[in-house]
């Protein structure tokens, strides 16, 4: 199995005391619009933590190969 990219991102909550914050603080999720822009700030693999623009993403997926071995 290779590796399962994901993008950390900045999510603006709003200003102040917000009711957005609070939730996305408790629930540890934030709901927005389709057409809402994001802006990310790093790329990696959600298994083994490897960096997307690092030459060791060319390699197998360790976090993959652990599971498999597990």
């Amino acid at each position: 199995m290779g590796h399962q990219w994901v993008g950390a991102a900045l999510v603006g909550m709003g200003r102040g005391h917000s009711g957005r914050a609070e939730h996305a603080a408790r629930t540890g999720r934030h709901v927005m619009r389709a057409a809402t822009r994001i802006e990310v700030l790093e790329v990696y693999c959600g298994t083994c933590r490897v960096r997307y623009d690092d030459r060791q993403a060319l390699a197998p997926c360790t976090g993959a190969v652990a599971a498999r071995i597990a």
